[in-house]
């Protein structure tokens, strides 16, 4: 009986530490161990060089053992590292195999709900790949995610797609793609005094519509005409930046925000999109998706949105 105990306490460490290992580290190893080389292997596997030694130093531990070594101008394996090769090339492409015949993935037959986490004024940087989606995968939906830490919600898979200002910091389990600075401008109707005379004078006179509850809250304009001393009337506050902006367009009331994700709309309200008279530091944006890993929606996904975000 004590030896069965043994024998079920050791299966159950075994687990636990199975549980606790990312399986995705596999596809780093094989690599590794076949190229002997941390770039090569992040060549290989289209992986960041700080994306696989990071997975090396997760695979020393975890083995205790270095894996690779240096040996003069080259890197070689351990002894304990030859004789895991032929075991893991083996594991690496059963599971491509197993993989490769359990998931498959067609646009034109999904249904599957495509979500984004962006901030609110950015949803409609995306009505491009929205119609892309439209006519690629006619049975798929989208859902916006309103999220200010568009990097956390995609790492933890409750959206596809993330957005979110500056640059963000690399990681292992995400894609990033940098977003051409967004620049800032206000919108006004084309018959406004600020279109005819675009001083800082006529538009710290005007009354503006601003976003958010009451100007709790300091955003970046703000930040910006607080250090050059200037103040402007909030005339209104709309609870979004599309409100925002038809409130803007019906009323004598500017609007300041980002060019890009209201210009188009801007026009068919017939609005003007006015440079500012004061400078404002363009928005550095990225895109984030879950790293792939060869998974079909994902790599659709990402080619989808080169193309409709360029």
């Amino acid at each position: 009986m004590k030896q069965i105990n043994v024998y079920y306490l050791s299966m159950h460490e075994n687990n636990v530490k199975l549980a606790t290992l990312d399986l995705n580290l596999i596809t780093g190893l094989s690599a590794l161990l076949d190229q002997r080389s941390v770039t090569g292997a992040a060549e290989a596997v289209g992986r960041t060089q700080s994306a696989m030694s990071h997975s090396l130093s997760r695979l020393r531990d975890h083995f205790r053992d270095p894996i690779l070594v240096r040996d003069g101008w080259e890197m070689r394996l351990t002894p304990f590292a030859e004789d895991l090769h032929p075991r893991v090339t083996a594991a690496a492409e059963a599971a491509k195999l197993m993989f490769a015949t359990s998931f498959e993935f067609d646009p034109a037959t999904t249904s599957r709900r495509i979500r984004i986490a962006a901030p609110d004024l950015c949803s409609s940087l995306f009505t491009g790949l929205i119609g892309e989606i439209a006519k690629r995968a006619p049975l798929a939906s989208v859902e916006f995610i309103s999220s200010s830490i568009a990097r956390e919600t995609v790492l933890r898979s409750e959206a596809d797609i993330g957005l979110g200002f500056g640059r963000a910091k690399s990681d292992a389990n995400l894609t990033l793609y940098p977003v051409a600075p967004l620049d800032w401008c206000t919108f006004a109707p084309k018959k406004h005094s600020f279109c005819l005379k675009r001083s800082m004078d006529a538009w710290s006179s005007s009354r503006h519509i601003l976003v958010g509850q009451g100007g709790a809250q300091e955003g970046p304009v703000e930040k910006a005409l607080r250090k050059l001393g200037i103040k402007r009337h909030a005339v209104g506050y709309a609870s979004n930046f599309s409100a925002a902006l038809i409130l803007a367009s019906e009323t004598d009331a500017l609007f300041t925000t980002l060019r890009a994700p209201f210009e188009k709309t801007a026009v068919r309200l017939g609005m003007l999109a006015v440079p500012l008279p004061f400078k404002m530091p363009n928005a550095p944006a990225t895109l984030m998706f879950r790293a792939d890993y060869g998974d079909p929606f994902v790599i659709w996904l990402k080619e989808l949105c080169a193309k409709a975000l360029s």
